[in-house]
């Protein structure tokens, strides 16, 4: 029980991290893409951890489920990450730019 709470925090965590950073690194990027990938992308992370637990892994009703509540919860950590901090502004067009020399 106590292992889920750490995954729990650590998924929450490294989805928050994962929204700022693409926030940072790509302000074209709208929000909604940004919150799906960052709430997204750590699930394969947890599944594959999950899937090399054996030889042969049956993935029930309640992973799924599971699955899903993360998801949830890393979308809700990538916004309110993106609430604390804003993504950088987008450039300006080249027609609004200053002409170079």
């Amino acid at each position: 029980m106590i292992d889920m709470v750490f995954l729990a925090g650590a998924y929450a965590a490294l989805a928050a991290g994962l929204g700022a950073g693409v926030g940072r690194v790509s302000p074209s990027i709208g929000p909604r893409l940004r919150h799906a990938f960052a709430g997204i992308a750590p699930l394969a992370a947890v599944l594959g951890m999950k899937l090399t637990e054996a030889d042969s892994v049956t993935l029930h009703g309640v992973d799924l489920a599971a699955g899903g509540g993360l998801v949830v919860l890393g979308i809700a950590a990538s916004a309110m990450a993106a609430k604390a901090l804003p993504a950088a502004r987008r450039a300006a067009p080249a027609e609004d730019r200053l002409p170079i020399g």
